[in-house]
């Protein structure tokens, strides 16, 4: 049945007020801020039937009311109203991407620490990648005379913490030659195409044995670059949830914690097989009415694609009693701040 346009106010009062307080909302304290022109008993009423609807709860026969789940997903799709971000706030994200943008990760990096940072929740960035991730090149930097950095350049990224072993008696122009011999070999070539090239491996391997495990080691650091590549999970502010009273309980924020660490679980989480890859679209999910989220959760999520070749999801987990639209609102602003940037920098291209 859908409600008056005055059980809807007074429900949108109960919810904006919880948000802010963690508190339940009572009928005097809903008269005098939102409707000074009803009565205390009309609004008691409104109240009882709205708690009869499923809409709100009342924790104590004394206390006032606390919203249900099923009321905050009427606030967010009908009730909410935009939420201007401060002056303040906006000069702390633009300041986040007036630096020079090196590469894609800065970005990533940085959309997660300020959204966490200007929300207070638990960020999350997913960056997916498309299957056409290509190797550049690769380099040698001999550190011992027994071992080397390994420097993996893509067109979308540097990898470089990979420490690994030289062939003995390997000198200078060795390490040059075994550089440019796995440039040849894969240089030019995607991941998805090396990880599947099952006959390879053995021939090239028996022809250049001097190289078999340098090239069986690099090989298995780019198979499992491919592997990986499809998804990647980025987190700020995981033990932000604590500031919050719903999780003074500690198995509340046990659970919370262990679900953070769970990357691709999390990753699920902010997956929207409804939405499309429009950067204005945003999801919300609310509490038990999606199972994979943690007990008290939600989470709010926009879609973010940097590039032809990365796209993904930007947002927050935190409690069901989170400031819906400040996240909106936020995750709105930054959706078009990298619009401009990034629109800037391929027709700088």
């Amino acid at each position: 049945m859908p409600l008056s346009e005055r059980k809807k106010k007074i429900l949108k009062a109960v919810v904006d007020g919880y948000i802010e307080s963690a508190t339940p909302i009572s009928s005097k304290e809903i008269q005098e801020k939102h409707l000074p022109d009803c009565s205390s008993a009309t609004i008691r009423n409104e109240l009882s039937a709205l708690e009869s609807m499923g809409y709100l709860v009342q924790p104590h026969v004394s206390a006032g009311r606390a919203p249900s789940e099923k009321a905050f997903r009427l606030y967010v799709d009908e009730l909410m109203e935009a939420g201007p971000l401060t002056e303040t706030e906006i000069r702390v994200i633009d300041n986040y991407f007036t630096k020079q943008i090196d590469n894609i990760e800065d970005v990533v990096g940085n959309v997660a620490k300020v959204l966490s940072e200007i929300t207070n929740y638990t960020s999350v960035f997913i960056k997916e990648r498309v299957k056409t991730e290509k190797v550049e090149g690769i380099k040698l930097v001999q550190l011992t005379q027994s071992s080397a950095l390994l420097i993996i350049v893509t067109d979308n990224n540097v990898f470089k913490d990979n420490i690994i072993d030289l062939p003995e008696h390997l000198d200078d122009k060795g390490v040059d030659k075994a550089q440019k011999w796995l440039n040849k070999l894969f240089a030019g070539r995607t991941l998805c195409e090396i990880a599947s090239d099952k006959n390879e491996k053995q021939a090239i391997a028996d022809e250049f044995s001097l190289y078999r495990r340098l090239y069986e080691k690099v090989l298995e650091l780019l198979v499992k670059l491919s592997n990986c590549a499809d998804r990647e999970v980025i987190t700020q502010g995981a033990g932000k949830i604590l500031e919050y009273p719903e999780y003074s309980d500690p198995e509340l924020a046990k659970n919370f914690i262990a679900a953070i660490e769970q990357k691709q679980q999390l990753a699920e989480m902010f997956e929207d097989e409804g939405s499309n890859e429009n950067k204005a679209e945003f999801s919300v999910k609310i509490g038990q009415e999606d199972e994979t989220l943690p007990e008290g959760c939600s989470v709010v999520s926009a879609r973010i694609n940097l590039n032809d070749k990365i796209h993904g999801s930007a947002g927050v987990i935190g409690p069901v009693r989170m400031n819906y639209k400040k996240v909106v609102s936020v995750l709105d602003h930054i959706s078009k701040l990298l619009d401009n940037i990034l629109g800037d920098d391929k027709k700088d291209d």
